[in-house]
């Protein structure tokens, strides 16, 4: 119904019996009022963007908006629409842009704690080592400035204060890394329009490492954890004879460890290469872990978590041994180094590793080269006896069945 609305109008309006009533003020352009069954009145606009469709825009209630305010409103919306602006569809989008706003990450910092939170704790394995990263190197140089004022100069600074002040080396390298990744992440979340880190260029402080150690070096290593007590005796001596990287070694779980076939399965979630790892036992590595503790870690303090002292374990090994300037990895280099010398297949050495195969012959060939592993590694633990003076009767080799 199209009338004329006046305040008295519509506060002696009777409301339906059912349904609503609709009356259109003949005043105001598409200004109408609604008067639902149970008593309520409120506010609606149509309206009719140039080139448009027509649309309605709600305008709440009545006495809350008065009369004139609703025709001013339609008013100003029906001017917007003529110039072809839809006024509330502006609105509502420029809200909108205010709330997320409101929850896009103000500083640096904020935006570091998201990115470890949201992507790299559900994605990363090791997310811990990148938020400790983030805490020690860049939070305190850039972590209180504001996000949208962030600037390559500022990565640039950083990286200088790291590699010249603090010395760093091939640590520069993996803040940059880890920080350009975090930018690309907000740019993809639309926290930043671009990555200020883009263009920042890789440190050439990297050095290959190419540390292979002696049979004298390694003697001595070896020694070294025999006068240790356990677990730090039995994980360095188990990083010697599986070749298996550092952490995968550490954290092997009884569950994982089938004695009867002298076998430990790597599982997928634990190992970089993200696929099961046959590594077999030589009878020296059987010997080694002893009596079993199904459920439990192999290499541990308490019994419910694996060894933890790596840090206070090298510190140690170099004191007793007298090796100087070697990491734990060149374990890892120096076994793939010894198989090498057996005159053992690289191809097995790295299956042995369980480097990543070539896309083609990880697709085709899925043989898992068990016993030729089994081989190489008995074979190495053989040449480790020698060369640390433990070398045994063969007639005192444990013999294990084959795996299924």
């Amino acid at each position: 119904m199209k009338k004329r609305l006046t305040d008295r109008f519509i506060q002696s309006v009777t409301s339906p019996a059912s349904g609503r009533a609709v009356y259109i003020d003949t005043e105001a352009p598409g200004l109408e009022l609604r008067v639902s069954s149970n008593g309520g009145k409120s506010w609606s606009i149509r309206y009719r963007p140039k080139g448009n469709e027509r649309k309605r825009t709600t305008y709440r209630a009545y006495p809350a908006i008065s009369l004139a305010e609703a025709r001013a409103r339609a008013k100003e919306i029906a001017a917007a629409a003529a110039r072809g602006v839809d006024l509330p569809g502006a609105e509502e989008r420029q809200r909108e842009e205010e709330r997320k706003a409101a929850k896009r990450p103000h500083t640096v910092g904020d935006l570091l704690d998201r990115y470890v939170a949201d992507y790299c704790r559900p994605n990363q394995r090791q997310w811990k080592l990148v938020e400790r990263m983030f805490e020690a190197h860049v939070k305190p140089a850039v972590g209180k400035k504001p996000l949208i004022e962030l600037r390559r100069a500022d990565i640039v600074e950083l990286l200088d204060h790291l590699q010249n002040a603090k010395g760093f080396r091939a640590q520069v390298n993996r803040v940059r890394s880890q920080v350009v990744a975090a930018l690309n992440w907000a740019v993809e979340h639309e926290f930043l329009d671009s990555n200020p880190a883009a263009a920042v260029k890789r440190r050439r402080v990297e050095v290959s490492r190419e540390r292979v150690l002696s049979d004298s070096e390694l003697r001595a290593i070896w020694r070294a954890a025999g006068t240790l007590s356990e677990p730090s005796r039995s994980l360095v001596k188990a990083w010697i004879l599986t070749g298996q990287r550092r952490d995968e070694v550490r954290c092997m779980m009884w569950s994982e460890v089938d004695l009867d076939h002298a076998l430990w399965t790597l599982p997928a979630a634990r190992n970089k290469g993200k696929r099961d790892h046959e590594i077999p036992l030589s009878p020296a590595m059987i010997a080694l872990l002893g009596k079993p503790r199904p459920g439990k870690p192999v290499f541990t303090v308490n019994g419910r978590e694996p060894y933890a002292g790596r840090q206070r374990l090298k510190t140690i090994l170099d004191r007793k041994s007298g090796v100087r300037c070697w990491v734990y990895h060149d374990i890892r280099r120096t076994v793939a180094t010894g198989m090498g010398a057996l005159h053992t297949p690289q191809d097995t050495i790295d299956r042995v590793l369980n480097h990543a195969k070539a896309t083609l012959a990880g697709t085709y060939n899925r043989y898992e080269y068990l016993e030729e592993k089994r081989r190489a590694l008995e074979a190495w633990a053989e040449r480790v006896a020698f060369i640390v003076g433990e070398a045994r009767d063969a007639a005192n080799v444990r013999k294990f069945r084959a795996a299924s």
